[in-house]
């Protein structure tokens, strides 16, 4: 799908690739035509529970299964977070003059993943209307 960027037009296709390429994320479905917009990227992405571990693990020992060291819920959140955190490190590899949203939803554990969508725009868009989109897509997921 092709997508108004300012001035320019980009090929959701091409930044699909380029996630894939320059992150640790898989990208799960093209959402953009979800969005129901013709400027707004939009993707389900996935991201390796094994992967998540290896950052988390150099805080803090959660791998050896020790319920004392970290509980299942604290541990959920951590993965949400990081997860979050590491999505956002795409804005370096998208226009400059792009907005993204990113919200983690899912712990997939037949998958082994930390399941996001993430949302990008130009910034003419802005931050509000741009987290209204955020909340259509999370009503599609699923």
């Amino acid at each position: 799908m092709y997508v108004l960027f300012g001035n320019q037009i980009i090929d959701s296709k091409e930044m699909k690739e380029i996630i894939e390429k320059n992150s640790e994320f898989k990208v799960i479905k093209d959402m953009s035509k979800g969005s129901k917009r013709d400027d707004v990227l939009a993707f389900n992405l996935s991201i390796s529970i094994d992967k998540l571990n290896s950052i988390i693990s150099e805080n803090m020992n959660i791998l050896n299964n020790s319920k004392d060291k970290i509980s299942e819920d604290d541990l959920f959140l951590e993965y949400l977070n990081l997860a979050e955190e590491l999505a956002s490190d795409i804005e370096e590899f998208i226009p400059k003059d792009a907005i993204l949203d990113i919200k983690s939803y899912k712990w997939d554990k037949s998958d082994n993943d930390i399941k996001l969508v993430i949302a990008i725009s130009h910034e003419e868009l802005g931050k509000t209307k741009l987290s209204k989109v955020m909340k259509t897509l999370l009503k599609q997921i699923e």
